[in-house]
């Protein structure tokens, strides 16, 4: 391992883990013309901009260096269906009000396009500029399919265990040096039990497995 992906193991979070292993998954997917809303370059996992005809980096703040500067409440900018996927990871929970979002989503796409959405559910508040608010699964399929989407895919990042952990590695990560680096050592233990998170009596049971870390959706018009 070296010190980069050291660096990516010891400092990310499980959710961002679990994230980056679905959009390297998904590659294929992305096509065409690709908006990417909120996209600054994060995680571990290099965006495929090599393999589409067109990446547009769209963000609500000029300091971020977009290409377009737009709010996705409100995408007036962007051609009705012009667009052939949009990238919306990690930023419906900045979004006061999603369900203008998704329906500018959905207008800007061509038909058969497809949204690529991550968003948090169990996760610490974190303001960019704003953080608004956390949906359920349940709420994310019925506004979807209120917009005519149809969901491909709708996995959840981590139940339970996952979630334990991550709120223990945060408080790691939050310790002076010395102390920081001792707790380090507990994080394989981490690993090896956020694997019960995959057993169908966790996935299935009525408390365990109803504590989500987050989401990542696919979705088509």
């Amino acid at each position: 391992m070296n010190f980069k992906n050291l660096k990516y193991y010891l400092r990310s979070t499980y959710r961002r883990q679990i994230l980056d292993k679905y959009l390297k998954e998904y590659y294929y997917i992305y096509k065409g013309t690709v908006l990417d809303i909120g996209g600054r370059d994060r995680g571990f996992t290099k965006k495929p901009k090599g393999k589409v005809e067109k990446w547009i980096f769209a963000d609500i703040e000029a300091k971020h260096n977009p290409d377009i500067i737009l709010d996705v409440t409100n995408m007036q900018s962007v051609d009705t269906e012009s667009i052939d996927i949009v990238n919306a990871i990690e930023l419906f929970e900045h979004v006061e009000k999603i369900e203008d979002g998704i329906a500018e989503c959905r207008r800007v796409l061509k038909k058969g396009g497809k949204i690529i959405l991550s968003v948090p559910f169990l996760y610490p508040v974190h303001a960019d500029p704003y953080d608004f608010q956390r949906w359920t699964l349940t709420k994310w399929k019925k506004e979807l399919k209120n917009n005519k989407f149809t969901i491909e895919t709708a996995e959840i990042n981590g139940r339970f265990f996952t979630v334990r952990n991550s709120m223990r590695k945060d408080f790691i990560l939050s310790l002076p040096s010395i102390f920081r680096f001792l707790g380090y050592l507990l994080l394989p233990v981490f690993d090896l039990t956020n694997k019960l998170d995959n057993f169908h009596w966790v996935k299935k049971h009525k408390k365990l497995g109803n504590y989500h870390g987050g989401y990542f959706i696919i979705a088509r018009k």
